[in-house]
């Protein structure tokens, strides 16, 4: 027999959306980033430097009032991040930036990442941003659906050529 919504509710609850804490998150919030780099990038291999200076950079985040980071826990476990910054660029006096988001597999297509950029997006109103960008990458095409559905559109394309050595085609 199946299991009605309320024992299911009763055995997972709903995820909660809380402020990242880098003491409590820390090391949970790196342990997204193997799936997060690996998966997005063909080729990288987080290793122990990567996640030294990835560490430096959420500690400094956690303490700067331009920068936000939200979490998605269930059941006393983190299963979602999200982190966004206000910025400035050479086209943009202040632009809000998604700099990182991770949904834990099993709640993939249940609505956990648009709570989280919901989250970042009234925290950049708030800041007064009228504009926000993110960088994702085209291998991950669900991510791309993801964002075209939040209503991101692509604004700019970044090209890439690998240099080969001298008569290299």
């Amino acid at each position: 027999m199946a299991a009605t919504r309320a024992e299911r509710a009763e055995v997972h609850p709903e995820p909660t959306v809380r402020r990242f804490n880098a003491r409590r998150d820390l090391e949970a919030v790196l342990e997204f980033q193997y799936e997060v780099y690996e998966g997005n990038f063909p080729g990288f291999r987080m290793d122990r430097y990567f996640r030294e200076d990835y560490s430096r950079d959420l500690r400094r985040a956690a303490r700067d009032p331009g920068e936000t980071m939200y979490v998605l826990e269930q059941d006393g476990r983190l299963c979602g991040f999200v982190w966004a910054a206000v910025m400035s660029t050479l086209v943009d006096q202040e632009v809000g930036y998604i700099k990182n988001l991770y949904v834990a597999p099993h709640l993939r297509g249940r609505g956990q990442a648009q709570r989280l950029m919901r989250a970042v997006e009234d925290w950049l109103f708030h800041q007064g941003v009228d504009k926000i960008m993110l960088d994702v990458s085209v291998v991950n095409e669900r991510a791309v659906a993801f964002y075209r559905k939040m209503g991101y559109a692509v604004e700019r394309l970044r090209m890439v050529k690998r240099v080969l050595g001298p008569g290299e085609a």
